[in-house]
C-alpha cells in the first residue's frame, strides 16, 4: 500500500493511495467546497469530526460555514501532509482498533460532547479505506447508543441526586477518614459467583480488608461475615433498601453525596466520597469536611476497585463480579430487593418467570464488562477476580481469574484503618444557600440536566427551543421548592 502526492490540474496538491485518488485530480479546493456546502445538519454542532479528511482541504470550508464548532479528525493514515500549513484540526484521533478509538473518543468528549457532535466521512476515504471506515462508523453507532443510555440515566435521576446531596450535607453527623491499608483487599460484589466464594471468605475475613458493595452487604451479614467497609453510590430510591441492614451494625459506610441513604444511617460512621469533577467537592472544602477521592463509573464495582487501588499498594481481589447472564437470580441471596419483589409473585407470574428475565443478557451487563475489559491492562498487575468451584464464562481482558482457595489461607495482621473525625459544625443554612446559587450556575445545570441542555443547544427552531427551556425550568423549580421546604424545617 502506498500513498503518493501529486499535482492536480490546477497545480494544487492532491494524492493517491494505491493509484486511487483521495482528492479531485482537477480542483481539490472546489471539490471540498461542494462537499461542505452539501452537508445537511439540522442542529448546531459543538463539534464536527471528519473521518479521514486526507489533505484537510475541507477544514477551511468547515470553519467558514461553522465558525462556532470545534473541528476534529479521525485518521487512518499517519503522518500525512496538510495541503496548507494552517490546516490543523483541534485534535486528530488515529484508528488502530475499535475499543481503543471508542475509549479515546469517550474520554476526550464525554457523553454530552459526543451527542452534540456531527460525524462525516470524507468521500474519497470511504472508497479506499472501506473496511476501516465501516468499523469506525460501527464504533460511533455503539458509542452514541451508550451515551444516550448514560444521559437518559442522568436525566432521570438528576433531581433525585441533587435532593440526595442536600440531604447528605444536612444530615451528616459523624465522618471518619479511611487511612492507607497495609493488607490485601477483597471486594465483594453481589453477582451469583459470590455465593460459592462465601465459605472461603469466612476463612479470610480476619486477614483481608473486606469492602462490600451495597447489594452484597446482606448476603455477607447473613453468613456471619462482617465487612470492614461498605460502599454505596446509587442514587435510586430502591438502592437504599440494601443499606437498612446496616442500622443495627457497627460498620462504616463509604458513600457519595448523591447516593440514596436512610437518614438514620447518618448517625453512624460515614466515609464521605467525592468525585474530582463534582460540584460537591467545593462544598466539602467550604464546610471543612474530610473526604476520600473517588472515581465515577457506571458500576459501583468499578468505583470500589479504583477506591481500593487508591488506599493500598497491596493486591486487590474481587468476588461476585460475574457480569454475565445466567440461570436463576442475578444476585446472591438474600437480596433486599428480592424480598420486596417476591411479594408480587403469583401462579401466572411466578419466581421462575421473574428470575428467567433477570438472567437474560442486558446492555448494562455488556457495558460493565466493556468498562472492566478496557481498564484491564491498567488493573492487571494488582487486581484479580476470584471464583470458587465454577470459573466465570467471560474474561475481563488482562484481569486474571484465580481460584479463591489459592489465597484463602493467607494470614495478615488486620488493624484499625479509620481515623475518627466528628462532623457537627455543618452550616445548614449555608448549604441551602449554596445549592440555591448552584441552580443558577450554567455549568451545574449542564452537568445534571445534560439531555435538556443538549436539546436546547441543538435546536434551531425558536418556538421549540422555548418549550425545551420551559421543561428544564419546571425541573429546576421542583428542586427550589424542595430547598424551600428544608429551609422552613431549620
Amino acid at each position: 500500500m502506498q500513498l503518493e502526492y501529486v499535482k492536480a490540474k490546477n497545480e494544487s496538491l492532491t494524492c493517491t493511495f494505491n493509484g486511487i485518488f483521495l482528492h479531485s485530480s482537477y480542483n481539490p479546493e472546489s471539490e471540498s467546497e461542494r462537499f461542505v456546502q452539501s452537508l445537511k445538519i439540522d442542529f448546531i454542532p459543538s463539534n464536527i469530526i471528519v473521518i479521514e479528511p486526507v489533505l484537510s482541504y475541507c477544514l477551511k470550508n468547515l470553519k467558514e460555514r461553522f465558525p462556532n464548532s470545534n473541528i476534529f479528525a479521525i485518521r487512518f493514515i499517519k503522518n500525512i501532509k496538510n495541503a496548507e500549513p494552517d490546516y490543523t484540526f483541534e485534535k486528530e484521533f488515529y484508528f488502530e482498533n475499535e475499543s481503543g478509538l471508542k475509549t479515546e473518543l469517550f474520554n476526550y468528549f464525554g457523553e454530552g460532547g459526543l451527542l452534540n457532535t456531527f460525524f462525516v466521512s470524507w468521500p474519497g476515504s470511504t472508497k479506499v479505506f472501506s473496511e476501516q471506515n465501516e468499523k469506525t462508523w460501527a464504533v460511533i453507532k455503539e458509542l452514541l447508543k451508550d451515551c444516550q443510555s448514560i444521559l437518559a440515566t442522568r436525566q432521570f435521576f438528576a433531581g433525585r441526586w441533587i435532593k440526595n446531596q442536600i440531604k447528605f450535607f444536612l444530615n451528616l453527623s459523624n465522618t471518619i477518614q479511611l487511612n492507607k491499608i497495609d493488607i490485601p483487599v477483597l471486594i465483594c460484589a453481589s453477582g451469583p459467583g459470590l455465593k460459592n466464594c462465601i465459605p472461603e471468605i469466612k476463612k479470610m475475613q480476619d486477614s483481608f480488608f473486606i469492602i462490600a458493595c451495597s447489594s452484597a452487604i446482606k448476603p455477607l451479614l447473613y453468613n456471619r461475615i462482617k465487612p470492614d467497609l461498605c460502599i454505596s453510590t446509587d442514587g435510586g430510591f430502591w438502592a437504599k433498601k440494601h443499606l437498612y441492614c446496616l442500622l443495627d451494625q457497627d460498620i462504616p459506610l463509604a458513600v457519595t453525596p448523591e447516593a440514596a441513604v436512610p437518614e438514620k444511617l447518618f448517625l453512624k460512621d460515614i466515609v464521605p466520597l467525592s468525585y474530582d469533577d463534582d460540584f460537591t467537592k467545593n462544598l466539602f472544602e467550604k464546610e471543612n469536611i474530610m473526604y476520600t477521592k473517588a472515581k465515577q463509573n457506571g458500576t459501583i464495582s468499578g468505583t470500589a476497585v479504583e477506591l481500593a487501588l487508591s488506599i493500598t499498594d497491596k493486591k486487590i481481589y474481587v468476588a461476585g463480579l460475574d457480569l454475565e447472564a445466567g440461570i436463576g437470580f442475578s444476585h446472591t441471596q438474600p437480596n433486599s430487593l428480592e424480598l420486596n419483589s417476591c411479594i408480587k409473585d403469583n401462579k401466572l407470574k411466578n419466581i421462575d418467570t421473574r428470575t428467567f428475565s433477570q438472567g437474560l443478557e442486558s446492555r448494562s451487563l455488556e457495558m460493565y464488562r466493556v468498562w472492566f475489559t478496557e481498564k484491564s491492562e491498567e488493573f492487571s498487575k494488582r487486581v484479580s477476580r476470584v471464583y470458587n468451584l465454577k470459573p466465570y464464562r467471560h474474561k475481563l481482558g488482562f484481569i486474571e481469574d484465580i481460584d479463591i482457595k489459592t489465597i484463602s489461607s493467607q494470614k495478615n495482621q488486620k488493624k484499625n484503618y479509620f481515623t475518627q473525625k466528628k462532623c457537627s459544625t455543618v452550616n445548614k443554612k449555608q448549604v441551602l444557600e449554596i445549592y440555591s446559587a448552584l441552580l443558577k450556575n450554567e455549568n451545574f445545570i449542564k452537568n445534571y440536566f445534560p439531555a435538556d441542555c443538549i436539546s436546547i443547544a441543538r435546536c434551531t427552531d425558536e418556538e421549540r427551543k422555548k418549550e425545551f427551556k420551559a421543561q428544564l425550568e419546571k425541573k429546576i423549580e421542583k428542586i427550589k421548592s424542595f430547598i424551600k421546604r428544608q429551609e422552613e424545617g431549620l
